[in-house]
């Protein structure tokens, strides 16, 4: 039987991984991360990959080795001079930069090793611990811990799927078949979304010279350099936070986080590909969209407009993380969920007394920060407590 089964292979299940291993000395035989991609962190850098994403809006301080200055210290090294690039503000790395330094953390703490590639399809209890059904059989494990992301909900607008049914090129930028350099260029290309993805993509499309290029948002750019006030990261907010009852934290996350939002230099460079007409800007509603002879043409509240694609980037929906697999622990473990469905966790993030959470699934005890490379630090050093 297993000391712990991590659920989920992203930033949250590897560093908690790296954490467990190397931080509280779990066995590597006695840990396995399950995951349904070959590589840690596949789906992270495929959505960095098909926005553009050129730095990362987080500090170098926020990843997913034990010291907060590896990064640092990587960059630094033979195999991480050739990357060093970081910008203001908080010494943020470039992507080629962090993805190197996960390569390397990966490689040398063994955490490409303790990888099984398949699907938590449901956990039930047993009398040793947990059993977690997958596709391929069941997994014994003390302990799981559930870092899973919110890949499954996509925010699609009505107008958009309505119209892509019907077999016209509308995209989301972070489907899985989604992919960016690879992809035919069109006459017009119109990108929906106001946030960093959306403004990213333009960016990288402008640049290499995919045709005419609209970005369409609701609102002006919103500059921003982090997606919610660093108080969150520690108690300055989370104090207050934690002794807030269950009931109102969901407004709090909302209104704190800093959604749709642009870091400060990306919001210039867009700028200047503006001024420069090499990219179009509307600030509009879509409010209805047509598919006809190879044309996309969008009612907006600012006029009408054509296109010969639509990229979204707008996301992803509301709906919890986990999709069947947390629908099904909540019955059948009749774990406690608050009134917008998410976890009601104790301070060590526990659902249950074998079940750890980590990642957006954990928010309402973690904060507007959860979901971010921060959010696992802060998770797996109070689990670390809780488990030592």
């Amino acid at each position: 039987m297993l000391e712990w089964l991590i659920i989920g292979g992203g930033i949250h299940g590897t560093y908690l991984s790296n954490l467990l291993l190397h931080g509280a000395g779990v066995p590597p035989e006695k840990l396995r991360v399950l995951d349904p991609h070959k590589t840690p962190l596949t789906a992270w850098r495929r959505r960095a990959r098909a926005c553009g994403m050129p730095y990362l809006r987080s500090p170098a301080t926020h990843n997913i080795d034990l010291h907060i200055l590896a990064v640092h210290r990587f960059a630094r090294t033979a195999a991480g001079r050739p990357y060093a690039d970081f910008i203001p503000p908080y010494f943020r790395p470039s992507a080629a930069l962090f993805d190197r330094h996960c390569d390397h953390v990966i490689q040398n703490r063994g955490l490409d090793a303790v990888r099984i590639q398949s699907q938590a399809l449901d956990i039930r209890e047993t009398a040793e611990g947990l059993s977690v059904h997958t596709p391929a059989g069941p997994v014994a494990a003390r302990r799981v811990a559930l870092a899973v992301g919110p890949t499954d909900h996509l925010c699609w607008p009505a107008w958009a799927a309505s119209i892509r049914r019907e077999g016209a090129p509308v995209h989301h930028v972070f489907d899985p078949v989604f992919r960016r350099r690879t992809m035919p260029e069109f006459p017009e290309t119109v990108i929906l979304g106001g946030g960093i993805t959306a403004v990213q993509l333009a960016i990288a499309l402008a640049a290499a010279g995919s045709g005419r290029i609209t970005l369409i948002s609701r609102h002006p750019l919103r500059v921003n350099n982090l997606d919610f006030d660093p108080c969150w990261i520690g108690p300055k907010c989370l104090g207050a936070y934690v002794e807030t009852p269950y009931t109102h934290r969901r407004e709090i996350v909302d209104r704190a986080r800093h959604r749709g939002t642009v870091p400060e230099e990306t919001a210039a460079r867009f700028n200047r590909l503006a001024a420069a007409g090499r990219v179009q800007y509307r600030v509009a509603e879509v409010r209805k969209a047509s598919w006809s002879s190879g044309c996309i043409r969008l009612g907006t509240d600012d006029g009408a407009c054509s296109a010969d694609r639509i990229i979204l980037a707008t996301g992803f929906g509301p709906e919890r993380p986990g999709g069947l697999l947390t629908e099904r622990m909540v019955a059948g473990l009749g774990l406690e969920i608050a009134a917008c469905g998410y976890p009601v966790l104790d301070a060590a993030y526990r659902w249950h007394p074998r079940i750890f959470v980590t990642g957006a699934l954990a928010e309402l005890r973690g904060g507007p920060s959860a979901r971010n490379i921060v959010g696992a630090r802060n998770a797996g050093r109070e689990i670390l407590k809780a488990v030592a």
